[in-house]
């Protein structure tokens, strides 16, 4: 299994390089690729690397299945910068009571016919209004994990933050050395 992963890894490298490889088979009867030759070993030709094309967040494509395209698929300016400021990945809040102030950063500000959304925990919350700081609901103790998405007018992600994990610490009453809890 090793082998192939070391095999694969040079076949994507060199391809990408376009760098010759070479194989061979020893005397124990196993094949080496390598990118040198070594004596009886044969050239292997391999074709170019595959070319991705992912298309750009400031130019989306027109599609044959929408003809009558709608000003929002116009081109607009591409966000220069789009992440979470608060909270911080690593972050730990306390006795937030159930509510997550999220803050986004965010250049230029919202198109038009974008939303701005949160994935919280896997779960797609609609954020409503469009300032800097906003609010999620029912977030409890324990670990989370966030980030921030861009949506156009058809719920097409547009772009999406890097995400942070954070954690929710509340005081508990229940606790015996808690001041509080006179018994």
């Amino acid at each position: 299994m090793r082998s192939w992963l070391i095999l694969s890894g040079v076949l994507w490298s060199t391809a990408s390089l376009a760098v010759p490889v070479w194989t061979w088979v020893d005397e124990a009867g196993r094949k080496h690729f390598s990118d040198r030759p070594v004596p009886g070993a044969r050239r292997i030709e391999l074709g170019s690397a595959p070319v991705i094309s992912l298309r750009s967040s400031s130019t989306p494509a027109a599609t044959a299945s929408a003809p009558d395209a709608t000003e929002s698929t116009a081109a607009v300016p591409a966000y220069t910068a789009f992440a979470i400021a608060s909270p911080v990945d690593g972050q730990t809040l306390w006795n937030i009571a159930g509510r997550l102030d999220v803050t986004v950063e965010l250049a230029p500000a919202l198109q038009p016919g974008h939303r701005l959304h949160v994935d919280l925990d896997g779960r797609r919350i609609e954020l409503a209004g469009a300032g800097p700081t906003l609010s999620v609901a029912d977030v409890y103790r324990g670990l989370h994990t966030l980030s921030a998405v861009i949506v156009n007018d058809r719920d097409e992600d547009v772009l999406r933050s890097p995400g942070v994990t954070f954690t929710v610490q509340q005081t508990s009453i229940l606790n015996p050395g808690n001041p509080q809890n006179r018994r």
